[in-house]
């Protein structure tokens, strides 16, 4: 009873791995595609605060360029 038990599990152990096989052999296209749409939205976001950073930073250096070249016979600047 115990040798039937047995070969019965190993028997659905063997037929789970077959399947799992047969499944990761069919995702991995999937896979790579997912890793394609994540590196395309790491690369959006990447581009869009280094270009909000760069127009933010370049203002305020055009703001302290201008106070500074600027003689001005009071104290009081904007920037």
């Amino acid at each position: 009873m115990s040798l039937f038990s047995l070969k019965h599990i190993r028997q659905k152990f063997q037929t789970k791995m077959v399947k799992l096989g047969r499944k990761v052999k069919n995702e991995q296209g999937q896979s790579f595609i997912e890793f394609l749409f994540l590196l395309l939205i790491l690369m959006g976001l990447s581009i869009a605060m280094v270009t909000g950073f760069n127009g933010s930073v370049g203002e305020r250096w055009k703001a302290i360029v201008n106070a500074i070249a600027i003689p001005n016979d009071t104290d009081n600047f904007e920037l």
